[in-house]
């Protein structure tokens, strides 16, 4: 999803004075190799996780610095240190600190030739294997919704096409509060709907006030819950431990390897046999879990549990 319109002359000029903000206090970009600048850093991170319960220190230490700056510019704090004591004295800065340090890149139909191989190889597969259960889906790390609600209708549209009406249960999983309540009330602009095609667009939005509405009927078929996919559990409000399909794209990149490793580690073992786990096209799968799985389909980052 492209979330910032940089050609508009607001923002244009927002990002002009973190440029400028930034060339004026230089530590804010180097100031992580520096010792003091360091421990700043992990105590606010500490804050942090002790407030909102995210460890954001498993993510990869450029991308924290990176976000942390746009929120240093944006208070006027020159470090580290000044900014987690502005964080204690202005509880309401945690929220945009938060969205800040989460990332919420995503559309509709994302990648669109890992959904086809979906809809002609991996559905018919796992639907012929498990035709008595019900079908059980995890999206981790969903953002505002687009991704298990792009699963949810191919799966609409998969079952009608089939003539086959099996049980469905599919969960969307962020660390990110405001993002799941953003994707509950799915409500999306035109660019996050640049791949979805004009027919399938007339049968499941509805255009008003210049956003698209997601029909009741798609929505439903998809739950919302807060969950951190580095505590290494499954969600609780998902029931289910074990699951016919893990997506999990375009979330490890942020990571430290160890993490990565750690993570996929535990996703695959809540998928069942025959099963598939879903990776973003940067990410790969750990050599000491190829294994257990074998690519469903080349080049589509869909792997297929064998045993």
């Amino acid at each position: 999803m492209r979330y910032c319109s940089a050609g508009t002359s607001e923002s244009s000029g927002y990002y002009h004075c973190v440029e400028d903000y930034l060339t004026e206090n230089p530590m804010i970009t180097t100031g992580f190799d520096h010792d003091i600048t360091a421990g700043s850093l992990h105590a606010l991170m500490e804050h942090v996780r002790g407030l909102r319960g995210i460890d954001f220190t498993v993510y990869k230490p450029g991308t924290i610095r990176r976000r942390l700056q746009l929120r240093l510019a944006a208070t006027g704090m020159p470090d580290y240190a000044s900014y987690h004591k502005y964080l204690i004295e202005n509880p309401g800065e945690m929220d945009a600190l938060i969205d800040s340090l989460t990332i919420k890149v995503s559309y509709f139909f994302r990648n669109p030739f890992v959904f086809e191989a979906l809809h002609e190889f991996v559905l018919p597969e796992i639907m012929d294997a498990f035709k008595d259960d019900t079908l059980r889906i995890w999206c981790a790390g969903c953002a505002t919704g687009e991704e298990p609600y792009s699963l949810a209708i191919l799966l609409k549209e998969f079952i009608k096409k089939e003539a086959i009406s099996p049980k469905v249960f599919i969960i969307g999983t962020d660390i990110d509060r405001q993002a799941l309540k953003d994707a509950e009330k799915a409500l999306y602009s035109a660019d996050s709907l640049s791949e979805v095609k004009k027919g399938c667009l007339d049968r499941h939005f509805t255009f008003k006030d210049g956003l698209y509405r997601l029909d009741e009927e798609i929505r439903s078929m998809v739950t919302f819950a807060y969950h951190d996919v580095t505590d290494l559990s499954p969600p609780r409000e998902g029931i289910f431990s074990d699951y016919h399909l893990i997506f999990c794209r375009n979330v490890l990149i942020y990571f430290e390897q160890d993490t990565c490793k750690k993570v996929l580690n535990s996703l695959s073992g809540f998928i069942l046999q025959s099963g598939c786990l879903a990776l973003g096209e940067a990410e790969a799968m750990p050599p000491e879990l190829m294994n257990d799985f074998e690519e469903a389909l080349r080049k589509t980052k869909l792997f297929r549990r064998v045993k």
